[in-house]
């Protein structure tokens, strides 16, 4: 019977072991099932403050310019990454309980600025290849072939054009001393106006020129900028990237053409966009003044080099020069004579392609006998070249595609910086933009949230606009 009574202590205390253990793990698996629980509703809070803090993104450089960005100021001016920090916080207590979250931080903020305009960069050439044809691609593409082209004709025009014309004067003056007689000077004319503004030339309503003018000196590209944590390295810098951003600032910079030949009302900001991101001036006359100085020398290069391969118009500036020069016995001055004429005729038709140019008309890059649009007597009077503007190349060039061969030759850094400058230079005359920082505006950072409820949870996330 004790034997019984023993054997049956014996189950009832492992039993109540047992049941204890048990216990235990129930407690144990609720406990990590009420955490997991609650890290779960902690990710979703997350998740949501992150989407409802990104959807508070700049709506004008949105509309404006396709980017998206978060101005750490939110109007004020003066960054806040705290009110930041409790806007965060507050969409995080939306989806908690009261009192759960226990405090938010912020930090590694990537800057629209950052990598001297990188960043902004990455996020533009994102945007083009979103929505960039091959074919336009492929144009683009075309803009470095013809630059590189352009700018070696350039330099043997410039430096034959000195050249000659000094070589010229020199055997005009021997022939003044040694024969006792003058020689007719053809060009004078074509050199008067190579020594004047080259917008009296070229533009077709000089009262429609923009007197627009911006302080620089505030810009990014002039002022200490805020740094942050870089750029995203998602689509660096590069030749193929190249493309895409030339594309984007085609697309988004305007130009002094829309005003002048379109009739595009004056906007926000300096009206000639796309030349001073090529110029770099405080003013649109400056800047235009500028791109069209490095387009009359693009075509002057171009032209020249055509006239050497045409031998008809060879020809006739050898004839003219001979019925100029008359008989002499200095050696060189017809040949003289005859380059200088050639010089003055390829000034001629390039300050007439420009002009073209600017009225919106196509110019033929590669010039022939059919696209040629100036006799030679036409050129050395230089003058009625408006009789030529409605006439244009249909294969050619427009205005904006020789900005684009233009922009190929300027420097990445300036092209980025530049282009930054113009966009905070036009947010800022938006309503309610007058405090705007281009340098205040992340599109990406981290956060930490420490949340309690009966235990403490601390959660980082990277969060940041997908492009």
């Amino acid at each position: 019977m004790s034997s019984r009574i023993w054997k049956r202590g014996e189950i009832t205390v492992f039993l109540s072991m047992l049941l204890a253990v048990l216990l235990f793990f129930f407690q144990a698996a609720l406990e990590s099932a009420r955490y997991a629980m609650l890290r779960s509703q902690t990710q979703e809070a997350l998740e949501l403050a992150e989407y409802s803090v990104l959807s508070e993104y700049h709506r004008e450089l949105l509309d404006i310019y396709g980017l998206f960005y978060l101005d750490l100021s939110y109007g004020g001016g003066a960054e806040d990454t705290e009110y930041l920090n409790r806007r965060i916080t507050g969409f995080l207590d939306a989806n908690l309980s009261e009192g759960e979250t226990a405090g938010v931080d912020t930090w590694d903020y990537s800057r629209a600025t950052d990598g001297k305009g990188t960043a902004y960069y990455e996020q533009a050439v994102a945007y083009m290849k979103q929505k960039t044809g091959a074919s336009l691609l492929q144009k683009l593409k075309q803009y470095e072939e013809y630059g590189s082209q352009a700018s070696g004709n350039e330099e043997s025009y410039a430096q034959a054009d000195a050249r000659e014309n000094q070589n010229l004067e020199e055997l005009k003056k021997r022939r003044e001393e040694e024969e006792e007689k003058s020689t007719p000077d053809p060009v004078s004319n074509t050199n008067s106006l190579k020594r004047g503004s080259i917008l009296n030339l070229v533009v077709k309503e000089p009262d429609k020129l923009s007197g627009k003018k911006a302080d620089l000196s505030t810009m990014p590209s002039a002022r200490v900028l805020l740094s942050g944590a870089g750029p995203r390295g998602r689509n660096s810098p590069g030749v193929g990237n190249d493309v895409f951003f030339l594309a984007y600032l085609l697309e988004h910079f305007p130009d002094a053409a829309e005003y002048l030949a379109e009739g595009k009302e004056s906007g926000a900001w300096l009206d000639y966009q796309l030349e001073y991101l090529i110029a770099g001036k405080d003013t649109d006359i400056a800047n235009l003044e500028a791109v069209c100085g490095r387009l009359l020398a693009i075509r002057e290069g171009m032209n020249y080099a055509y006239l050497l391969s045409d031998s008809a118009k060879v020809a006739e500036c050898a004839a003219l020069a001979a019925a100029l020069v008359g008989a002499t016995m200095i050696p060189g001055l017809v040949e003289a004579m005859k380059q200088v004429l050639l010089l003055a005729w390829a000034f001629a038709e390039s300050v007439l392609d420009v002009r073209m140019l600017l009225n919106g008309k196509r110019t033929a890059f590669f010039k022939n006998n059919s696209t040629w649009k100036l006799s030679l007597s036409g050129a050395l009077e230089a003058g009625a070249l408006s009789g030529f503007d409605e006439q244009e190349d249909p294969e050619g060039l427009l205005y904006q595609d020789y900005l684009g061969i233009l922009l190929t030759l300027t420097g990445r850094e300036h092209k980025m910086m530049r282009s930054l400058d113009a966009i905070e230079g036009v947010i800022r005359e938006q309503s309610g933009g007058h405090w705007f920082y281009i340098d205040q505006c992340t599109d990406a950072f981290w956060f930490r949230a420490v949340c309690t409820n009966g235990q403490e949870l601390t959660a980082e996330r990277w969060i940041g606009y997908e492009w």
